[in-house]
Parts: C-alpha cells; sequence; structure tokens
C-alpha cells in the first residue's frame, strides 16, 4: 500500500481517505500497575474491534503488549558507537515501521495512555499523522493528531502520564533505598552464590569455595586458574551453570561478601559513615576484601594489567623486560631450542638492536626477586598512616540529611536546597574517592611472600603468581646490548629496576 503525503492547512492535516478503503492496526497494552493476566488487554482489544467496525475498512493487525512498559527507557548502542537511552517496545516499534512503509494506513489505540508514555513516541506519531497520512483514533479520551490544538492537548496528556510514571518510579526506587538503608535482602529470584535460598544463611560447601578463592587470588593467582579448577572438579554456580571468568570476579567484587548492603552498585553508608549491614551473615571480613580488589581486573576491556597489551605471557619476564637501547618493550620468543628477549625492529616500534637468552636473565632476576622478598620478610612494612579525613566525611553526610529534613519540613525552599545538595554530594563524592585510593595504596604495599623460595621449586607454583612476585619487587628490567660476539652472561648488562613502597620513600 502507498503512502502520500496529505495537505497541511491553517493548522490542521486533512486526511482524504473513505473508510472502506482504511487497513486498521488494532494495538493494546494493559497497564503498569495491573496484575499482568492478560484479561485486561484482551477485553480492550474487543472494544477496539467494536470501534473499527463502526467506522468502516479492514483489520490486517492486532497487537497485544503486556510485558513491556511504555515508559521505562534502556540503553541502545548507535551505529556510531555512541548509547542512547529509549522506550523499547518491539511490538509498538513494528507497528510505526509497519506504517511508515505503508503497510496500513491506520491505528487504533484504547487510549492515549495505553499507547505511549514518551514523549518521543508521540511525536513519532504525529509525523505519522502529518508525513504518512496515518489515520489515528482512540476509543476513549480524546484523541486528535490532526489539529494544532489536538496535538497540543496529546502532548499535554502525554506529560501528565510521564510525571505519574515518574512519581511512581521516584515512590518505588525510595522504598528500595529505604529497605536497602534498613539492611534487607533484595535482588532477583536466584539466591547469591554462598547462601541458602534464604539468601541470609551461609551455604557451607559454598562458602569454603569462596574463601578458597580468595586466597588463591590474594596469592596472585588469576580467576581463570581458579575456575579452570573448579570446572575440572564439577562446581556449578548458583544457577547450576559452568564457572566464566566474569561470574567470579563478580562475586568477589561484591561487597555483599562482607555484609555491606549496596544500592544501585554503590555501597549505602549510614549518618556516622559506617557502611550499612545487610540481614545476612557476611562471607568474610572488610579487610581482607579491600586486599583482593586491587588484584583483580577493573570492569571494562580485558587488558593483562602486568604487560598491557590486553593478553598473557609465556614467560617469566616477558610483562618487564625493556630494551636498553631504545627502551621500547621487549618480546619474548624461542631461538636454538630456548626462549629469548629480543626488541622487536624498526618497522615494529624497537631498534632490532638486543636480544638475550631468556633462561640466563630468568635465573639472574629471579634470584634477586626472592632475596629481596627474604629481607622483607625480615623487617616490618610500615603501612601508611589512616585515612585522616574520615570525620569531614561524617560531617558531609551529616549535612546532606540535616538539609533534606530541612527541606521536606519546608524550612528551606528547592531553590535554595537542590544547588546545596549538589555541592554536598560533590564533596562527599571527592572523599569518598580519596578514602578508596587511600585504602587501595595500603593494600598494594609489599607483602612479602612467605618462603618464596620453596615456593619458586613448586611446580603448583603458576606463571601468574612468579610473575606477581616479580611485579612486587620491580616495575621493570632493562637490558642492555653486548659487545659483538659476546657469549658469557653479563649480569651488569642486566638492569633491575625496583619498585618503591610507600613505607620506603623518603629513605632513612
Amino acid at each position: 500500500m502507498a503512502t502520500f503525503s496529505p495537505r497541511r492547512f491553517a493548522g490542521r492535516t486533512e486526511l482524504d481517505i473513505d473508510p472502506d478503503q482504511l487497513v486498521w492496526i488494532l494495538y493494546a497494552r494493559e497497564s503498569e500497575d495491573s496484575e499482568g493476566t492478560g484479561e485486561q488487554v484482551e477485553n480492550q482489544m474487543v472494544d477496539l474491534r467494536e470501534e473499527v467496525a463502526g467506522i468502516g475498512g479492514r483489520v490486517q493487525r492486532e497487537e497485544l503488549e503486556n510485558d513491556t512498559s511504555a515508559f521505562k527507557k534502556k540503553r541502545i548502542r548507535l551505529p556510531d558507537g555512541t548509547f542512547v537511552y529509549r522506550v523499547v517496545r518491539p511490538k509498538w516499534d513494528s507497528i510505526i515501521a509497519d506504517l511508515r512503509r505503508g503497510e496500513g494506513n491506520a491505528l487504533a489505540v484504547s487510549n492515549i495512555d495505553r499507547g505511549m508514555r514518551d514523549p518521543r513516541d508521540l511525536e513519532d506519531l504525529i509525523d505519522l499523522v502529518e508525513r504518512h497520512g496515518v489515520f489515528v483514533i482512540s476509543v476513549t479520551g480524546f484523541l486528535d493528531l490532526t489539529t494544532d490544538a489536538g496535538i497540543a492537548m496529546a502532548r499535554n496528556e502525554v506529560n501528565q502520564r510521564n510525571l505519574e510514571s515518574r512519581n511512581t518510579s521516584r515512590r518505588i526506587s525510595n522504598g528500595k533505598r529505604k529497605a536497602a538503608l534498613k539492611g534487607r535482602n533484595s535482588g532477583g529470584a536466584n539466591r547469591p552464590y554462598g547462601w541458602e535460598d534464604d539468601k541470609k544463611t551461609l551455604r557451607p560447601a559454598e562458602h569454603k569455595n569462596i574463601l578458597e578463592a580468595i586466597e588463591k587470588v590474594r596469592q596472585r593467582k588469576k580467576t581463570s586458574t581458579v575456575i579452570t579448577e573448579w570446572n575440572g572438579r564439577g562446581e556449578l554456580t548458583a544457577t547450576g551453570k559452568r564457572w566464566l571468568t566474569r561470574t567470579l570476579e563478580q562475586i568477589l567484587t561484591n561487597p555483599r561478601l562482607y555484609g555491606a548492603k549496596t544500592y544501585k552498585g554503590e555501597v549505602l553508608y549510614d549518618a556516622n559513615g559506617d557502611y550499612v549491614r545487610g540481614d545476612w551473615e557476611p562471607a568474610t571480613t572488610k579487610e581482607v576484601f579491600d586486599s583482593i580488589q586491587p588484584l583483580l581486573p577493573t570492569p571494562g576491556p580485558r587488558v593483562n594489567p602486568r604487560d598491557g597489551r590486553g593478553h598473557t605471557t609465556k614467560y617469566l619476564l616477558s610483562p618487564f623486560v625493556r630494551c636498553g637501547k631504545c627502551t621500547a618493550r621487549m618480546r619474548g620468543g624461542v631461538r636454538d631450542g630456548g626462549h629469548v628477549y629480543w626488541c622487536r625492529s624498526k618497522n615494529n616500534g624497537g631498534c632490532g638492536g638486543c636480544s638475550r637468552r631468556g633462561a640466563e636473565v630468568d635465573r639472574y632476576i629471579t634470584e634477586l626477586v626472592i632475596q629481596d622478598h627474604e629481607r622483607a620478610s625480615l623487617r616490618a612494612v610500615e603501612q601508611l598512616p589512616p585515612w585522616e579525613k574520615d570525620e569531614d566525611l561524617r560531617i558531609v553526610r551529616q549535612k546532606i540529611s540535616e538539609s533534606r529534613e530541612q527541606y521536606r519540613a519546608n524550612n528551606i525552599s528547592g531553590a535554595s536546597y537542590f544547588p546545596l545538595l549538589a555541592e554536598l554530594e560533590a564533596d562527599e563524592r571527592k572523599l569518598k574517592n580519596e578514602r578508596q585510593r587511600h585504602e587501595a595504596a595500603r593494600a598494594l604495599q609489599m607483602e612479602a611472600i612467605p618462603n618464596l623460595r620453596q615456593q619458586w621449586a613448586d611446580p603448583e607454583f603458576a606463571l601468574e603468581q612468579r610473575q606477581a612476585a616479580v611485579g612486587q619487587s620491580l616495575v621493570a628490567v632493562v637490558i642492555h646490548p653486548t659487545g659483538p660476539g659476546s657469549r658469557v652472561f653479563d649480569p651488569s648488562k642486566i638492569e633491575p629496576i625496583w619498585k618503591e613502597h610507600p613505607a620506603e620513600q623518603g629513605g632513612a
């Protein structure tokens, strides 16, 4: 069916369509506060059929949509790579697309509330009337998109419905936040791994696995290594599936482990600056939880934190070796039956003028690292002092709470309250970020690996653990060129760049 461009005159769209030529699409949607039985949309559809039968034409398509919100938005990726937020209703969107293509020239909805609660959807419908000549009616209420006055009324109606949905969303959100502040359990139907179906009591076998994973991460083992072991022995997630690395990392980075209540991904704090404790058994302590966070990957693209190239390495010093001639990162490879570290060619960012047999360098650096850990184990590593701004954070949170109460009591106007709230929340975020950075710095101090020499000889001491031990002592290993034809290993040409630890900065 071909579409046509209707005539616009004096603020009116003239739709010259013979009633017998109308090809209808009927759309019914259940209200967001209904029980979701589907009976409501069936009743709407009966009314729609009766209405269009009295006008004329034929019904080409009927759509019932009783499981999709006309208000809630989802994150959508655009072709240019950016993201927008849109109300996504597959059936409604397909109706609009069909009407644009001319696969129907009339649309009937129960009322404007059922059709849309997002102003953007209404504007699409107005375009269909004015640009494509689509005839639109509603069974109840007033809906006339052929006149400027009718469009203005429709816009007011949709804006009012949108505000109602926002008020409902805010009330629900406030209720959930208040429940969270009381430490109540929330979330989906699935129980969290480590807890029983009541989401409160620890499940012994799974709790043991969580503690095992925490300990292995503290030993600098990768989460991928942990889940490989778990899948090998038949361990399953809370939903009965095989383990994925991301699944375990989501568990280990969830503050629920130490009993903290979160809301929309952030830990909740009370007026005293203490985190809100949930009404469930914690799986570990906050101190242990904080100690493993710097050892876990941060959200986002997977990049090896040691080599920066986004993939794992095969040789001990691959994440650390640098060319002493051009400072470029060196690579590991196989030559003459053993591995070597070599500088890439000029076309690949290096100079191509330096290489060294890897086994000799590995043995030399390994001994230096082990000795460093042995020295560290003989001295108490001085900790960074505690964060000194806890009182500042407590005061800011108290001011937020007091200003909120003043606004609720009508003692201050919204014009004064909201700018003040924005400033206080900005101060709170700044202090929280400072505290997080401080705690991360304390957790990242070098702690000597006990009996590293014995552990190094253990085949179970994985490559990532060895690299982590090196990373605690060194930031780089610079390999300087040797003279032509030199075949004797010269340790003076190997320059370890030692890592500074907070306790050592400033010097003795």
